[in-house]
């Protein structure tokens, strides 16, 4: 479950500029440990939780790897992670250069599976 405060934040612009608007914020974000990951996936099948951890290092250096050439990485039944950079809108092509692209990031684009489980999520608002 996820759970979320409700803070306020005067506006600046638009309609309701200068009115106090309230939103839902998530409270500290829950993560499973890797040792909790690795312990998982070893009560799952047969790798024991360091040859789990072998796994999850090399494939760590293998992202890596490949974002670095720009390759996307498919994850299988997750999905797939991709390097993203656009660049910033400039008035002539000839000002359109590699200095203009901004930060890489990483686009994470999940199958079906992970979407459903994404729906499920059940929220709570603390109040």
């Amino acid at each position: 479950m996820m759970t979320f405060e409700i803070k306020s934040k005067v506006t600046k612009q638009g309609r309701r500029a200068g009115k106090t608007l309230y939103y839902a914020y998530p409270m500290k974000r829950q993560k499973l440990s890797i040792k909790d990951v690795e312990q998982r996936i070893s009560e799952s099948c047969s790798l024991s939780a360091a040859d789990v951890r072998a796994a999850l290092v090399a494939f760590g250096e293998i992202v890596c790897d490949c974002f670095q050439e720009g390759i996307g990485v498919d994850l299988g039944e997750m999905g797939t992670l991709m390097p993203f950079t656009q660049g910033r809108l400039m008035d002539t092509p000839e000002e359109v250069t590699v200095e203009t692209l901004q930060p890489a990031k990483v686009m994470v684009h999940p199958k079906k599976n992970i979407q459903t489980a994404l729906g499920k999520i059940r929220y709570r608002i603390k109040r």
